[in-house]
């Protein structure tokens, strides 16, 4: 799921201070879902990419979905180096506004792109987004996104297991940072669908719009595509290339 960044610029605008202060950080590819596409797939600006993960304590990441995502990262973009950095934080909430989650990054985030590392935030939250309680994840900016794991955990079903479906998740969110499916780009080929924008229309594609509903079991025959399709990576390709 993919969010405008209307509501938090309005946020920061109506934050006491001097309002200069917030030029530079306005107009960045950060404030906008799939903005920062180019700096993430390029390595001539940023060669490494980290990956600051902040998480509810109990709602820890599965360690093989973020090697996962790393290794997604290696395969599509020109980073040379992918890491990762891990930190816990206390919440009693169970359900989550847009608010409270730009609010939570405010907090708990420590790292930045700078030098030659570009930076990937990811939220693990526990309970519900507020606004869609199917929702298994959210990217909502051009640099962070959210993933629900007591509610991922929720959506496992027959011999699918929540793992399957956390891999998914994180490459599926991971993949609205780069701007698929057609996201401030218009991709050569047809594979968004009408019904889900920004979401791809075939089903083996990590990219499918059920990736990140709890309404997966009912989508989906089986375990669920961890790996982008032959035209996402086309227009990831193309878009290094600087042709789209």
């Amino acid at each position: 799921m993919q969010k405008l960044l209307v509501m938090a610029i309005m946020l920061v605008l109506a934050t006491p201070g001097c309002l200069d202060s917030f030029r530079e950080s306005l107009v960045s590819c950060d404030n906008i879902n799939g903005g920062c596409r180019y700096e993430i797939l390029r390595g001539n600006e940023y060669s490494r990419l980290h990956i600051e993960v902040n998480y509810v304590t109990g709602n820890s990441p599965d360690s093989d979905a973020l090697n996962l995502l790393k290794q997604r990262i290696k395969e599509v973009t020109d980073k040379s180096t992918v890491t990762v950095s891990q930190s816990s934080f206390g919440s009693t909430d169970n359900s989550y506004t847009l608010e409270e989650i730009l609010a939570l990054e405010s907090s708990e985030r420590t790292e930045f792109k700078s030098g030659n590392t570009f930076v990937v935030h990811i939220l693990y939250l526990n309970g519900e987004y507020s606004d869609n309680n199917q929702a298994l994840g959210i990217a909502y900016s051009g640099t962070s996104f959210v993933l629900f794991k007591e509610k991922i955990e929720d959506a496992a079903f027959l011999l699918i297991s929540s793992k399957d479906i956390e891999k998914a998740v994180i490459v599926h969110e991971f993949g609205h940072l780069l701007g698929l499916v057609n996201n401030g780009y218009q991709s050569p080929h047809d594979h968004e669908d009408p019904d889900h924008p920004h979401h791809s229309n075939n089903e083996e594609s990590v990219m499918y719009w059920a990736i990140e509903s709890q309404d997966i079991a009912n989508q989906l025959d089986g375990e669920p595509p961890n790996n982008f399709d032959s035209y996402d990576l086309d227009d990831l390709s193309l878009m290094k290339q600087g042709k789209l």
